[in-house]
């Protein structure tokens, strides 16, 4: 008896056989690996050109290395031409991404620095609305003097209405005074310096010069968010500029509110010409410069790119291989907000982030900088 044989599968005329599942997978790799540098093709076209590129800033910088790497690692789980194109698309996005992450791994093995004698020791801060949130005023001012700087770079000198989308001058300059009586004192809407140094000019920057006399609070609160005060150090001028540019986003309203988006449509213009101004104001500088406060950016943001290219940067004398500085208390891994640049023979020394112990969502900067002759 002839043995039956099983029919053969008949294969519908012009129906496809379905991927088995590794060709799937290998798909699924080579997709992600190419998404991401795709990604980053968009961000690069729209940051700083396009009020939706600063998007960019809800990413924690460290994604710029996190995810090429986690896809370099998920490679491996195809096999052949798409394994290699994958890891090579990973490699790609790393190397093109890296500027952007925040990272410094020469930090690593960098000596701890030690500043010379005659170093300036500059604090800068965001004090959160002038400490009206969060812990007393005494521990607030014990904290100022506590740094025994030379120079203090300090943002929100103002309150908030009780919704907290409204602010409110302040007048503290008495107890300023009171308790820094080593210091001068310079005063522009939201911003104070105070300076154990002879305060010599304090020029407008940006659109602080199209003010009129005598405007009032709150058209200085918008206009002023760079101060510049030429000191006198030792004999030599040196600008020290206090910065505390308008924020972007409005995170309370949530990613999905439209005033969300209204506000970063709005803050856009405004946030170009503060940076325009302040770009324009150190290019027809020849002091040494000292550039520091809360920038809101990330280093993945386009925002700092000329002041990163025309200054130095004074994490790079830091030992922290990713400083942070936003959020305290919150998400502070993952952002750096707050900066500081030298230029023109200033150069910093030591820098490092400290606590806030609890009076604002922002560490404090201290910086130690060497100015030409005297370091």
């Amino acid at each position: 008896m002839a043995d039956t044989l099983a029919p053969a599968p008949v294969r519908e005329t012009g129906q496809p056989a379905a991927p088995s599942p590794r060709r799937r997978r290998d798909r699924l790799v080579l997709g992600a690996a190419l998404a991401w540098p795709v990604l980053l093709l968009v961000e690069w076209a729209a940051d700083g050109r396009i009020w939706l590129g600063h998007l960019v800033g809800i990413v924690p910088p460290a994604a710029f290395v996190l995810v090429p790497l986690l896809l370099a690692a998920l490679a491996a789980l195809a096999r052949g031409a798409a394994r290699w194109r994958s890891l090579a698309a990973a490699v790609l996005a790393l190397a093109a991404g890296f500027g952007q992450s925040g990272f410094d791994p020469a930090a690593l093995w960098r000596a701890e620095p030690r500043p010379g004698p005659d170093s300036v020791r500059v604090f800068a801060w965001n004090t959160n609305s002038w400490n009206q949130l969060l812990g007393t005023q005494d521990h607030f001012y014990a904290l100022l003097k506590a740094k025994d700087a030379d120079v203090y770079l300090l943002h929100e000198y103002q309150h908030v209405t009780d919704d907290r989308k409204g602010r409110l001058p302040v007048d503290d300059l008495a107890r300023l005074r009171r308790e820094f009586p080593g210091h001068q004192v310079a005063v522009r809407g939201e911003l104070v310096t105070l300076s154990r140094f002879p305060i010599v000019r304090q020029p407008a920057v940006g659109p602080a010069g199209d003010l009129p006399p005598g405007a009032g609070w709150a058209a200085e609160y918008r206009a002023n968010k760079v101060l510049r005060t030429d000191v006198l150090v030792r004999g030599r001028t040196v600008s020290f500029y206090n910065v505390h540019m308008p924020v972007w986003n409005s995170m309370p309203d949530g990613l999905l509110s439209a005033a969300f988006y209204r506000h970063m449509r709005e803050r856009f213009a405004p946030r170009k010409a503060q940076y325009a101004g302040l770009e324009a104001d150190l290019a027809a500088n020849r002091n040494p410069v000292v550039v520091a406060g809360d920038f809101n950016a990330t280093a993945a943001m386009s925002d700092l790119d000329p002041l990163r290219e025309r200054l130095d940067d004074a994490a790079d004398v830091s030992t922290d291989p990713y400083p942070t500085s936003w959020e305290e208390g919150g998400w502070k891994p993952f952002w750096r907000t707050d900066w500081a640049f030298t230029g023109n023979g200033a150069r910093a020394e030591r820098y490092v982030f400290g606590e806030p112990e609890e009076l604002s969502d922002h560490a404090v900067q201290d910086l130690w900088v060497s100015l030409p002759g005297n370091g």
